[in-house]
């Protein structure tokens, strides 16, 4: 964590910022108010970073992909606008049309050179980043990058403002954009007050364990840490690591996501005990939301997993019994970010060991031209001291990617552990 780009450092050089928005102006006085589960997660970003081959994206200029994104945000001209607080301090979107950051870099590399890097956090460098602040009404909520390979492959980074949406939203708009740059058209039905409503929430979870409130942040909305967070992603095969937990066994099928969320738990376990990590926070789409997403909202579920005995005693297959279990805390989690009037600052990634899961995204649907990305990476900003892992797809269907997030203290120690298991190369 924290190589993202910011001023031009590291393997990619010749920076140019410049802005993008909407071709059509929105009406003088239009609001977006966040809810209280928006409001909960302003101090996170989501970053994604897509890479195409030569032969796809050799032709693409910069123009034709800003004209994309004019497009784009003429659907959803509402994530193009600022920050502003209310008397009462709650915050708001000023639906003003101020647009989002755009930034052209180059590498030296090429894209199959990039791509035999074997910890793929190296993305971030893909992902220009900026918080949002210290003057609310002059930051963007959304960045994105263009980054040239020296074979004339191209990589897009997100760098998305957690408090407008969540990851599912991020994908759903990236996925407009492209079909955008295929010469496809799309429509973006406005987002409604019924939309941004999660479903079935459990509504008698009155103190939620997956939020944490921080020191005030002020209007520099970044997560406060005493330690310093690093990040490694690598890839995995899911029979290796299914079979020797979970046999065939039927109809009775765990989730690929669970089973590598327990390993991962334990083996942090390990390495982490005092405190030991016996709560953790699920992050993945409500599985009773049927809408297909065509909304941009945060209607991610959060979930809490509590156990009483010691996680790194336990079995893998008691805490994936563990983690089916989970309670869904966001109506309790909606309640607190919209306390005070949103004046107060929490954390959700990281307030607990945190997983996430996207997994049952497919991420290479995003082609350009027919075509689907070699490779895409996922991450978050802004991730508190517990940590977290993100699972996802792979280029390959056998295959999964996970980023994990940690304090540097921790990182080469779970790796240690991580090699013992088999779940990465010794």
């Amino acid at each position: 964590m924290g190589r993202s780009q910011e001023k031009g450092q590291g393997p990619i050089y010749n920076m140019r910022l410049s802005s993008v928005g909407a071709t059509r102006a929105t009406e003088t006085g239009t609001t977006h108010e966040p809810t209280g589960l928006d409001l909960a997660m302003k101090l996170h970003y989501l970053k994604a970073a897509y890479i195409y081959t030569p032969e796809m994206a050799r032709d693409l200029s910069v123009t034709h992909v800003k004209e994309a994104i004019f497009k784009l945000f003429d659907q959803i001209a509402w994530t193009t606008g600022r920050l502003w607080r209310r008397d009462s301090g709650r915050p708001y979107i000023k639906c003003n049309d101020c647009g989002a950051r755009f930034v052209e870099g180059k590498c030296n590399f090429t894209v199959e050179e990039w791509l035999s890097k074997p910890d793929r956090s190296v993305d971030e460098f893909l992902v220009y980043h900026q918080p949002v602040g210290p003057e609310l009404p002059f930051s963007p909520l959304i960045y994105v990058q263009m980054t040239r390979f020296k074979c004339r492959g191209l990589a897009f980074g997100l760098s998305w403002a957690n408090i407008m949406g969540d990851s599912f939203s991020l994908f759903y708009a990236f996925n407009l954009w492209v079909k955008v740059l295929s010469g496809e058209k799309i429509y973006a039905p406005e987002t409604s007050i019924i939309d941004r409503r999660f479903q079935n929430p459990n509504p008698t979870v009155k103190d939620p364990e997956s939020i944490k409130q921080v020191d005030p942040v002020g209007d520099l909305w970044i997560t406060p840490s005493n330690k310093k967070m690093v990040s490694y992603c690598f890839n995995l095969t899911v029979a290796d690591q299914m079979s020797p937990h979970f046999p065939a066994n039927g109809d009775d099928q765990i989730p690929v996501f669970e089973i590598l969320a327990g390993i991962i738990w334990k083996n942090i376990a390990k390495v982490r005990e005092d405190p030991e990590p016996l709560t953790v926070t699920i992050i993945r789409k409500d599985p009773n939301d049927l809408k297909p997403i065509r909304s941009i909202r945060n209607s991610q579920m959060i979930s809490s997993v509590h156990v009483d005995s010691p996680v790194a005693e336990a079995t893998v297959e008691e805490l994936v019994r563990c983690i089916e279990r989970a309670t869904d805390e966001r109506c309790g989690i909606d309640e607190i970010g919209g306390s005070c009037d949103g004046s107060l600052d929490f954390i959700v990634y990281g307030a607990k060991l945190a997983f996430m899961d996207l997994s049952e995204v497919d991420l290479y649907e995003a082609k350009v031209m027919g075509k689907s990305p070699e490779s895409v990476y996922c991450n978050v900003e802004g991730i508190g001291e517990e940590g977290l892992v993100v699972v996802y797809a792979a280029a390959k269907s056998e295959e999964r990617v996970v980023t994990m997030t940690l304090p540097e203290e921790e990182m080469e120690r779970v790796k240690s552990e991580f090699k013992k298991c088999g779940l990465i190369a010794p």
